[in-house]
C-alpha cells in the first residue's frame, strides 16, 4: 500500500517535470530560432562587407554554405580568377582601409598561397579556400590533385610563392 502511493507520487512528480521540461523546451527552442535569425544574419552582414574586398583581390564565390550549428556559420567557398592570388593579396591589403577581421582572414589565405610550393612537391596545388564566418573565423583549404583534369582551371606558373 506504501509502496503503491509512493510510486503514484513518483509517476505524478515525473509528468509535471516531464510537462515543464516540454515547456522549457519550447520557450528555449523559440529564444534559439530568434538567436540564430539574429545571428545568421550578422555573419551575412559581416561577410557582404568582406565581399567587394574578394573580388578586388580577383576571387570568384563558387558556394556559399550555411550552417545551423551553435555557433552558426557561413561557409564561403572562394577561388581565384587569375594566376597571381597571393601578389593581388598583398596589393589589395596595401591599397583599402581593412578592420582586424578582414585583416585576420587575409593573412591567413595569404598563409595558405604561400605553402603552395610545399604542397606542389606532394602532387596537390591550391584549389577552392573555404572562408569560416564564425566565431572563431577560420580558413580551409582545398587541395587539388595536380593531375586532376577537373580542378586544373587556372594557369598558375607564375605565380608567386613569397610569404605575406
Amino acid at each position: 500500500m506504501v509502496f503503491e502511493q509512493f510510486k503514484s507520487t513518483a509517476d505524478q512528480i515525473k509528468d509535471k517535470v516531464k510537462a515543464s521540461g516540454n515547456e522549457v523546451f519550447a520557450k528555449v527552442a523559440g529564444a534559439g530560432r530568434q538567436g540564430l535569425a539574429k545571428a545568421v544574419k550578422k555573419l551575412f552582414e559581416e561577410y557582404s562587407t568582406f565581399a567587394p574586398i574578394l573580388e578586388s583581390a580577383g576571387f570568384i564565390v563558387g558556394d556559399v554554405e550555411l550552417r545551423l550549428t551553435l555557433p552558426p556559420a557561413i561557409v564561403v567557398c572562394i577561388e581565384p580568377t587569375e594566376p597571381d592570388a597571393l601578389d593581388r593579396l598583398k596589393t589589395v591589403e596595401s591599397e583599402l582601409e581593412l578592420d582586424d577581421n578582414q585583416k585576420r582572414v587575409l593573412q591567413l589565405i595569404k598563409e595558405a598561397y604561400a605553402l603552395e610550393e610545399t604542397v606542389k612537391t606532394y602532387g596537390h596545388e591550391i584549389g577552392q579556400i573555404e572562408l569560416v564566418f564564425s566565431v572563431p573565423p577560420g580558413v580551409n583549404v582545398h587541395l587539388s590533385s595536380s593531375r586532376s583534369r577537373v580542378f586544373g582551371s587556372v594557369d598558375r606558373s607564375s605565380s608567386s610563392s613569397e610569404e605575406g
